[in-house]
């Protein structure tokens, strides 16, 4: 019933903040967006629920598992290619496949959490060492990105879980982190550092201090916000927010965008909602019974904290994994049923494919070109 009563206020908020925003199409595609997100989760929750438990989370870690081995072969295999050319390299030039690296370690966030299955299973123990090099590959590239936000979210999110974990699983959960880190940082400093050091007699080691232009996207946000704190200035809104800092269509803070574009009433029904249920299941972290939940609890718990500093909640990729993993919760529950009739399923379809034909047509709509940093219906430019 809680949950019940904190959607109703949700969806009614952000209605009228669309309604009464100066883009109501625009803001009206949005939430178009989140509805359909929110069909997909309940998709994904009712295809969960034909399989068995443990298969459906074995299988889980193996699509991350072999996901992540193609990935980081072909970065190797670029990292080889600028070393025969003896060409040095930036953040975004290893990673193909992304506008934006940031894209890939949205993903990582949540990827590398997942791959910590196998220390909280031990009938799998055999994947130990794949999954310790793996992750420590992704601290590979997570350095040489120079993925701030990405490292403090884990490292976060790491003592966050630690701290909720029972005895038992803490030191083989603490140990696999530190192991996996060390390897990540010696292989940086080989890979990464040293060899195109000796290469090319120079190296693309930066130690960057500056907040890239958040924190002042974020007083912007927090300042203009008093103007219409109620109901914000509607969704979308932000990226015709006049005399931005930055041209960015998003303040790449969750909270902070959810303040600006729907208001503190909305924005706090869905925090508190959140820490709410986290912390139930952060709890349940603490039974022995209940380890098979700690992965996912993990990947859920290190993208909020990443959305903090990223735009996470506004990214097709990282959307559709976090209601992916979401649904991985919810699908272990029991639930009832609804009865509908004969034409409930052809009207639900025909609103699901009227909705998709809205926001595919405003891709590249001319209105929104001069956003040079998307979100995802601004331009398409996502890979």
């Amino acid at each position: 019933m809680q949950v019940k009563l904190a959607g109703i206020i949700i969806f009614t908020t952000a209605f009228f903040s669309t309604l009464i925003s100066k883009y109501p199409f625009f803001g009206g595609i949005e939430l178009i967006n989140y509805c359909l997100l929110f069909v997909l989760f309940m998709i994904f929750v009712t295809c969960m629920r034909g399989i068995k438990k443990d298969r459906l989370y074995y299988c889980i870690y193996l699509y991350f598992l072999v996901f992540s081995v193609f990935t980081l072969v072909k970065y190797l295999l670029f990292l080889c290619f600028f070393y025969f050319d003896a060409k040095s390299f930036d953040i975004h030039g290893l990673i193909y496949g992304y506008v934006n690296v940031r894209f890939f370690n949205q993903l990582q966030v949540m990827i590398i959490p997942i791959l910590f299955w196998p220390f909280f299973h031990p009938q799998y123990k055999k994947y130990s060492l794949v999954t310790i090099v793996i992750i420590a590959l992704h601290w590979v590239v997570l350095l040489q990105t120079e993925a701030r936000g990405a490292i403090l979210s884990l490292v976060i999110s790491t003592c966050l879980i630690y701290s909720f974990l029972s005895s038992v699983n803490r030191i083989k959960f603490l140990y696999a982190s530190l192991k996996a880190l060390l390897i990540g940082f010696g292989l940086w400093l080989i890979l990464i550092v040293i060899i195109p050091s000796w290469l090319m007699g120079e190296t693309s080691l930066q130690v960057r201090t500056g907040s890239s232009g958040r924190i002042d996207l974020w007083l912007y946000s927090l300042r203009s916000v008093l103007d219409s704190i109620w109901f914000g200035f509607g969704p979308m809104s932000f990226a015709w927010g006049e005399g931005k800092p930055l041209y960015n269509a998003h303040p790449h803070s969750s909270v902070i965008q959810l303040v600006y574009e729907y208001g503190f009433p909305t924005c706090l029904t869905l925090v508190f909602g959140v820490i709410y249920y986290l912390s139930k299941q952060l709890k349940k972290l603490n039974s022995n019974t209940e380890q098979d939940i700690a992965p996912i609890v993990f990947s859920i718990v290190s993208g909020l904290v990443y959305s903090l500093f990223s735009g996470v909640i506004v990214m097709p990729f990282s959307q559709m994994l976090l209601m992916f993993l979401v649904a991985i919760i919810f699908q272990d529950k029991d639930s009832g049923y609804y009865k509908v009739g004969v034409y409930t399923p052809f009207v639900l379809f025909i609103l699901i494919l009227a909705g998709c034909s809205l926001i595919i047509g405003t891709l590249q709509h001319e209105q929104l070109l001069p956003a040079l940093f998307p979100r995802i219906w601004l331009n398409g430019l996502i890979g």
